[in-house]
């Protein structure tokens, strides 16, 4: 039964990769439709439509849609469901240049590759007929195929199933993760209307090997988390003919990427699993055109994962670096300006300007004794009137962040600590807590067990490596945790409302069983069919077995 059910999920993946559903594009809610159509061809929906459940999203102004498919066990009364779900955007097909076109066709797109690269790693997949390429092909509707075609054959078969499976797709993964934000309500709906108890949540977002020559396939048991920690520099802006009389922005903001871009001892660690260290994702200065004056502010953001750490942690270590870099800029232009004076004949007299680092916290609490009681109010006006613009959210804190200083009225040389969007929470399975902990444990002893049957390395790990829609269904920071991360990010309800308290009533086991592949978000990308359509669908199909049967 399992050779042709791995045909399905073959077929069907094509399938699903010829529907472009780019994030942002209206192809969102086109590939969500199809698959709520699907669901409802399926013999067992039909007698149980309701069980399929297809909600828009709030707000969307592209009108993207969650899908739901509830298939209820009728072994016996076991509450136990286990969710299988999945992401159906994509990332865009720019890179595909002169064969754009083919970016969809899985049929078409490995000799349009073989006549463009040279990469010896792509030229063998091609030659080996092992790989299934195409835009979305690894990342990831082969796990959503994956999942539909598995909760197909349990659909067919519900006499055997002692607890229940609940098939799940989201839009809107690759940026703001609103997809499987706006999924939480319906999931607490469904969990108090037919008495589920979440055993655990399987995602099939891809997998790829870690290092050249990689066999292992590795699986995950949380998903590592994110904040975006943005630093607005304030300078003294002097005359280009004057620049020692200034205090650079510009240098603040580029000493702070040089003390915390690649920074390997930020990486933040838990069981020995390391995360990647912080890196720049923007710098910019604030000029808006040209002159002769030196830069008064300027602006840069970061990606910084966690494994363990507090927000309150983090943002301490955030301070001492925006500090460390003000007094570096201090000591370096009075070192230059001595050395000047030395050359030129000038009289020296040192530069010694008050440095400050405020977190937005702070500068919220000073903009508050200022501004008075109407000071939220502008905050959400300004929010609003960004999202309603469209304007990049991490460009909407930086203009709250503007706003807030010139309340204050800040005109000295000082750096201003805080986070923007997105935010995705770290989950694991913790030692500290006896049911999670023999749960991770199982699944480590399962897989080891699927392992030796299929031949295959299989190693299951704590975090998803990279960002992840598991994020939002278990949420492992303390209340103070979260209370530092919600103070430092500007108009955090309106910009990007998490719904912590729904995720940690919920506090899903959030695990990944993925589908190997290739070159994610590159022309390149690819799928290993025989693990994705052969060996995964047995192992998940036994989990079924094993946790809700």
């Amino acid at each position: 039964m399992m050779g042709n059910i791995n045909k399905e999920i073959l077929r069907l993946t094509k399938e699903l990769v010829a529907i472009p559903s780019i994030n942002g594009t209206p192809g969102e809610r086109t590939i969500a439709e199809h698959i709520a159509d699907l669901l409802r061809e399926i013999p067992y929906f039909k007698v149980h439509p309701e069980y399929v459940m297809v909600r828009e999203l709030d707000n969307d102004p592209l009108k993207r849609l969650n899908v739901f498919g509830l298939i209820k066990g009728e072994k016996s009364a076991r509450t136990d469901t286990v969710i299988l779900h999945g992401h159906i955007d994509t990332v865009g097909i720019e890179d595909f240049a002169s064969i754009k076109e083919f970016a969809f066709d899985c049929e078409s797109l490995p000799e349009k590759i073989r006549k463009l690269t040279s990469d010896a790693d792509v030229l063998n997949d091609i030659e080996s007929g092992e790989w299934l390429f195409g835009r979305g092909a690894s990342d990831m509707k082969c796990g959503v195929a994956l999942n539909f075609v598995l909760s197909k054959q349990w659909s067919e078969n519900v006499g055997e199933l002692d607890g229940n499976i609940l098939f799940m797709v989201n839009p809107v993964e690759e940026n703001q993760h609103t997809g499987i934000m706006d999924s939480l309500t319906v999931l607490e709906e469904l969990k108090k209307e037919h008495d589920l108890n979440y055993y655990m949540a399987i995602n099939t977002d891809f997998i790829s090997p870690a290092y050249p020559g990689d066999t292992t396939n590795y699986f995950h048991a949380g998903a590592v988390g994110k904040i975006l920690p943005c630093f607005y520099a304030v300078g003294k802006p002097t005359h280009a003919g004057q620049g020692f009389e200034g205090f650079s922005a510009s240098m603040t903001i580029a000493e702070i990427v040089r003390q915390l871009d690649l920074r390997a001892d930020f990486a933040d660690e838990y069981n020995d699993e390391y995360t990647q260290p912080p890196i720049a994702l923007k710098v910019k200065d604030l000029k808006p055109e040209y002159n002769v004056q030196t830069t008064v502010s300027a602006f840069a953001y970061f990606n910084y994962f966690i494994h363990q750490m507090s927000v309150e942690e983090i943002m301490e270590r955030l301070k001492g670096v925006a500090f460390n870099a003000l007094r570096q800029v201090q000591e370096f232009t009075n070192e230059q300006y001595r050395q000047y004076c030395r050359m030129t004949g000038m009289e020296y007299g040192a530069l010694d300007y008050p440095l400050n680092v405020y977190t937005y916290e702070q500068l919220y609490a000073d903009a508050s004794e200022k501004y008075g009681d109407g000071l939220d109010k502008l905050i959400e006006q300004l929010a609003l009137a960004g999202i309603q613009k469209d304007t990049d959210r991490r460009e909407i804190t930086r203009e709250i962040v503007e706003t807030l200083i010139d309340v204050v009225g800040i005109n000295t040389p000082t750096v201003i600590v805080f986070i923007a969007p997105p935010y995705c929470p770290r989950n694991t399975l913790k030692d500290s807590v006896p049911e999670e902990k023999w749960l991770r444990d199982d699944v480590a002893e399962f897989l080891e067990e699927q392992g030796a049957k299929s031949g295959c390395k299989l190693e299951l790990k704590q975090f998803f490596p990279v960002l992840t829609d598991s994020s939002y269904l278990k949420i492992d920071d303390d209340q103070s945790s979260v209370e530092c991360l919600k103070n430092n990010f500007p108009a955090f309800e309106t910009i990007y409302p998490v719904p912590l308290d729904t995720a940690k009533r919920l506090n899903i086991p959030a695990f990944n069983f993925g589908c190997l592949g290739k070159d994610a978000h590159k022309w390149t990308e690819r799928v290993n069919i025989p693990y994705a359509f052969g060996v995964l669908p047995v192992i998940i199909d036994n989990a079924i077995r094993r946790y809700v049967n």
